[in-house]
């Protein structure tokens, strides 16, 4: 694979943070559809109400009770989060929300290793005690403009025209 010179990376357009973030939580709420809907009967099963507040109430007061059904949860959002943008940016360059946003990750043919260690910590966010990475990622993007998972993966996000 030919590496990207630093011609091309000085001409790339820079995506804004903004740009980035409804990207990415565009991609969280299909995300967290696919696993409602998936699992809906399994939370049912467990829960008798379906009442937002009133659940949440339920499990808060009872965490004990419920945590392996939230660990459980979070475990296969973490799961079907990395295959979403894994395999998404891998053979399209483009999630659902990047898509809409008009922005894509370069370079153009990414190795799956690429898209796989850049969505680590995307990942991450949804298991309690790993969600670290998550926020050392932004923390990076913060001072850098780049994640530091795209630097290791060499990889950036690039606005289409």
């Amino acid at each position: 694979m030919k590496k990207p010179t630093l011609n091309y990376l000085l001409e790339k357009p820079e995506v804004s943070i903004w740009k980035r973030g409804f990207a990415f939580l565009l991609d969280i709420i299909i995300i967290q559809i696919i696993v409602n809907f998936s699992f809906r009967s399994q939370i049912e099963k467990q829960i008798n109400n379906n009442n937002f507040f009133e659940v949440y109430n339920l499990i808060s007061s009872n965490y004990n009770l419920y945590a392996p059904l939230i660990l459980k949860l979070s475990i296969l959002t973490a799961i079907l989060s990395l295959i979403y943008f894994t395999l998404l940016e891998w053979k399209l360059n483009q999630t659902i929300g990047k898509m809409v946003f008009k922005i894509k990750v370069a370079p153009k043919r990414l190795e799956f290793w690429q898209a796989l260690v850049r969505n680590i910590p995307k990942a991450a966010l949804f298991v309690n005690y790993t969600f670290f990475l998550f926020l050392a990622d932004l923390f990076y993007l913060g001072f850098t403009k780049q994640r530091l998972f795209d630097k290791l993966a060499k990889t950036s996000l690039v606005k289409i025209k």
